[in-house]
């Protein structure tokens, strides 16, 4: 059996992408030695194509409209176009993020906008934010708990992270 995975993406102005996340299959279906379900590197495949296309679709969505200017509705120029990095606990995303000039009508703001930097400011989700302290958290308590002196800042056995 043969498989295939696609995310269908409607954006805010209507228009529709269908994207293929992940294909696999094509074992024989009278053997009994092929795997049964996905596996781990499937599913970790499948996950990373998703948040790919899910963080690519909602940039690109955002980036169209604060192009427009909130006060005139005229398009602002495009100065360039970079790459961001995003990081999640399924991979890092890298997505195309145009910089615009400001508008004509702005007469106080004369500073590029970069949409791409207002959805992901830290370039890391809060998920992935969260599980880095925890687990520098233990790391550290882990590895600090022989060399402190009196023990009572530290723990004699490493925490345990509860999810």
């Amino acid at each position: 059996m043969e498989w295939r995975v696609t995310i269908e993406l409607r954006g805010a102005n209507g228009t529709q992408q269908t994207h293929e996340v992940a294909r696999g299959g094509g074992t024989d279906p009278h053997s009994t030695l092929g795997p049964l379900g996905l596996a781990l590197d499937d599913g970790k495949t499948l996950r990373a194509g998703v948040q790919r296309h899910l963080v690519q679709g909602r940039v690109a969505d955002y980036s169209a409209l604060r192009r427009r200017c909130s006060h005139c509705q005229s398009l602002r120029p495009l100065k360039d176009t970079r790459a961001r990095r995003l990081r999640s606990l399924f991979g890092t995303v890298e997505v195309p993020s145009p910089r615009f000039k400001h508008c004509r009508c702005a007469i106080r703001e004369r500073s590029t906008l970069p949409p791409a930097s207002e959805l992901m400011p830290d370039r890391c989700t809060p998920e992935y934010e969260r599980t880095s302290a925890k687990l520098g958290a233990w790391c550290w308590r882990a590895g600090a708990a022989p060399h402190v002196s009196d023990g009572a800042d530290a723990p004699s056995k490493p925490l345990r992270i509860n999810p």
